[in-house]
């Protein structure tokens, strides 16, 4: 440490000591404004830092990060950090400028590290960007101030204060490369595109144009009125209709924000000319329209981190705009939409869109997405085959949901691409191709979405709907054909089935007459006894079928004796610690409405799941670990990242209301209660750090009742499954004379030693006496293993297959040439 250091060091340990002194309470800004500068004025850290030298200045620089970070974890020391903050302020003030090019490259680089929003709070990046010179910018520099750039972009609204607006704009001189195009005044990344191409156009189309973009820009309203729809129509057919379509749809395929870095939004300058040509587009009831629409909505609702979406004004816009238009595909798009689109207030959107349409069609929401489903030229196997010049592509969809294509020549050869020579003469019907194959794969993942989401509603359909649409629709009949229904006629119990060659047969292979039966919905295991559904795994197993999601060896949920001891709330998966970060997007994927939480905010946030259908909703509660144990505050469980969101949070009750009032757990509906609880297994499972051995029971969030149970393996039906389906894939492999299943683990017998591999986590160990040794087994390992076909099926989850390669590896384990493996069986 050098002499500068010694004494910048001496400085912050200075400011540490006095600023437990610092005054913090306050009546008025002007009062805190008066004695926090009384306060700096006789503090000797301040007035050290006031006469030191130039290197003691710099050096505080250089350390400024290493200490925001020691005082700013865990969210203990603010007063400290507000202390040090202004220390920096001051050495910015009197550092030399230009500062070193060394340090203000590591500034940067600390900046946006692992403080994350901690930096912003405390390190004053105005000072260090307004001591900089246009002759110390270099390319990692520049990249740095056009992401700072874009994090301080105007609000949706156009909303900014001067002053931003000011720092924004010296931010903008700085990273300037000369003879770079600039963006014209009062226009974003897309309109700049728009309004070249119309620049080179003829006065007269010229004029045309920029009369229908002001028209475009000039809407206000969230939904157009008939007045603006027919002023619109007017000036798009005195350019041609044809024309506008054509070059409204190229500009949507930009996207949002052509050219931009991920993290840009949409401006305003760009936002109120999309909103416009969106609603025009939507006066066009034709499939490409929607699909366009489509596209541009979900790339608008994109996830900017910190920031919110791309668009969400012009995301919203999409939904709207396609429930308006009269044509299925639009319905099929709102569809997609709603798999891919996490933002709760855009689901409602679509979702109220999707009504809006029914309504009109006088069908139920179920049966127009149904109806609107596109064939997409598929025959009965998948297949959708083109004649293209003196070649062919067929687009196959796989099992799982993926699309391949392949090129027949003229000679019968095979190839993933189109011959030269076919591309070339036929650039758009290749073009068309791929855009085929892209848009089969992902209807087919919004409709298996879609099938799934329906085992919560309640309602059936006729058994000629389920035929017309799910066994002879090329698309839906793929995924219906593969799925197991449950029947019912008049007056006569739930018969199960699934297609096959020779029509509907039961779980025992023997043929269902379906005459008598008047309605079909999707089979669920709770509707069936625990040999039944024994029967169906054993049926689908042994048939290869691979359903398009989990239906037959689905996980499923009853109310337990302990729930109904609690009756209104749950401890089945209570005191998990889990990754909140991971357990955050677990509850988008699946539909759940949670925000992020830090032990200095959103301390009451509850993860929240609603279901109209049945007017209900469940809340699934979260505690960060401190909050029940204030020693948990130094530990590993109590750390946070840069923006003071806390990394691990632990599993507490579920409950459901219906109407704002608790409902008893015997009380809920028994696929509710099922589904419900299927989401928090995964969610405990999937983003678990291990039990929290701290946890008791609240009862009303504060009795304090200890539970009993403290067995994770004995709460998970994921662990049931698993063994399910281990118990059907070991008799098919080399290694089953040498594997046991336990109810919780494998045992594995090798010619070294004898190995255990829990089903909860997939770990393994070496079993040593009484005792276990933990083993690594590298990826590399697992991935060696050759495994029978016949072992796997399409209903293996990745845990599980990496459990049935841990096994193969361990009961050959003779044969292991892993050093670091052998390292690890060696005996200590």
């Amino acid at each position: 440490m050098t002499e500068a250091e010694k004494q910048a060091q001496a400085i912050y340990e200075l400011i540490l000591a006095t600023s437990a002194q610092r005054p913090m309470s306050f009546r008025t800004a002007e009062q805190m404004r008066r004695e926090t500068a009384d306060w700096k004025q006789t503090n000797p850290a301040f007035i050290e830092l006031a006469k030191a030298e130039p290197d003691v200045l710099l050096a505080f620089l250089q350390h400024s990060f290493e200490w925001l970070r020691a005082e700013a974890h865990l969210s203990q020391n603010y007063t400290a950090c507000n202390s040090l903050a202004e220390g920096i302020q001051v050495a910015f003030s009197r550092a030399p400028k230009p500062l070193p090019g060394a340090l203000v490259e590591h500034l940067f680089a600390e900046y946006y590290g692992e403080m994350g929003s901690m930096a912003h709070m405390f390190f004053p990046i105005r000072l260090l960007i307004l001591s900089l010179t246009r002759e110390q910018m270099t390319d990692g520099i520049r990249t740095k101030l056009r992401q700072l750039h874009l994090r301080l972009a105007p609000s949706a609204s156009g909303k900014i204060e001067p002053e931003t607006q000011k720092f924004r704009d010296q931010i903008a001189e700085l990273f300037r490369v000369e003879g770079e195009v600039q963006l014209d005044p009062g226009r974003g990344p897309w309109s700049q595109i728009v309004f070249h191409e119309i620049k080179k156009m003829e006065e007269i189309a010229r004029a045309g144009w920029e009369a229908l973009l002001d028209h475009c820009r000039d809407l206000e309203q969230a939904v157009p009125g008939s007045k603006w729809k027919k002023r619109s129509r007017e000036l798009i057919s005195i350019l041609g209709e044809e024309q506008v379509y054509s070059a409204m749809l190229r500009w949507l395929a930009l996207g949002p924000t052509p050219g931009q870095p991920s993290e840009a939004r949409s401006p305003i300058e760009d936002s109120s000319y999309q909103k416009g040509v969106i609603w025009c587009l939507a006066q066009r009831d034709e499939r490409e329209v929607a699909v366009a629409i489509a596209d541009f909505g979900i790339a608008c609702l994109r996830k900017v981190p910190l920031l919110g979406a791309v668009s969400q004004k012009v995301g919203f816009t999409c939904a709207q705009a396609l429930g308006t238009m009269e044509c299925s595909e639009a319905v099929a798009q709102l569809t997609r939409m709603r798999s891919k689109v996490k933002y709760t207030v855009a689901r409602r959107l679509i979702e109220k869109s999707l009504r809006q349409a029914a309504e009109r069609s006088g069908l139920t929401v179920r049966e127009l997405e149904d109806i609107s489903v596109s064939h997409y030229g598929l025959d009965q196997q998948g297949e959708s085959k083109t004649e293209i010049g003196d070649a062919s592509a067929v687009v196959h969809l796989a099992d799982d949901g993926r699309v391949a294509v392949v090129w027949h020549d003229a000679n019968g050869k095979l190839s993933k691409a189109a011959p030269s020579h076919v591309k070339k003469a036929f650039p758009n019907e290749t073009r068309s191709v791929a855009l085929l194959a892209k848009e089969l794969e992902q209807a087919y993942q919004a409709q298996c979405s879609r099938l799934e989401s329906t085992f919560l509603f309640p309602e059936t359909m006729p058994v000629k709907h389920w035929r017309q649409y799910f066994v002879e629709h090329p698309l839906l009949g793929f995924l219906g054909r593969r799925l197991i229904w449950a029947f019912q006629g008049d007056k006569e119990s739930d018969r199960s089935g699934i297609w096959s060659a020779q029509g509907v047969i039961n779980s025992t292979g023997n043929p269902i007459d379906l005459e008598t039966a008047q309605t079909a919905r999707l089979w669920h295991p709770l509707a069936s006894g625990p040999e039944e559904i024994q029967r169906w795994r054993g049926s689908i197993f042994d048939a290869k079928i691979r359903q398009p999601f989990r239906q037959a060896f689905r996980e499923f949920y009853e109310v337990t004796d302990a729930d109904r001891q609690t009756k209104t709330y749950s401890n089945r998966f209570a005191g998990i610690v889990m990754r909140q970060h991971q357990f955050s997007s677990l509850c988008r994927a699946r539909g759940w409405e949670y925000r992020l939480m830090g032990a200095h905010f959103d301390g009451a946030n509850v993860p929240t799941k609603k279901f109209a259908s049945w007017n209900m909703r469940a809340e699934m509660y979260v505690d960060i670990p401190s909050d029940r144990d204030r020693s948990l505050v130094e530990s590993a469980l109590g750390e946070q990242s840069g923006s003071g969101i806390n990394l691990f949070i632990v599993s507490d009750q579920v409950r459901f209301y219906r109407d704002g009032r608790e409902v008893a757990m015997d009380d809920v509906p028994a696929i509710l209660y099922s589904e419900v609880m299927r989401d928090v297994d995964l969610f405990t499972s999937v983003s678990a750090v291990g039990e929290d051995e701290t946890w008791a029971d609240e009862g009303d969030r504060g009795t304090g009742f200890v539970r009993e149970d403290s067995n994770f393996q004995g709460l998970s039906s994921v662990i049931s499954l698993r063994h399910g389906i281990l118990t059907l894939a070991l008799p098919h492999t080399t290694i089953h004379d040498r594997c046991k299943l336990h109810n919780a683990w494998v045992e594995v017998r090798g010619q070294l030693g004898t190995y255990r591999i829990d089903l909860v986590w997939g770990g393994a160990a070496l079993l040593i006496g009484s005792k276990f040794r933990r083993l690594r087994i590298p990826r590399t390992v697992l991935n060696a293993v050759s495994i029978n076909p016949d072992a796997l099926s399409g209903e293996f989850d990745s845990r599980s297959e990496t459990i049935l390669r841990k096994a193969h590896v361990l009961a050959n384990d003779w044969k292991i040439d892993s050093p670091d493996l052998i390292k690890q069986l060696m005996p200590e």
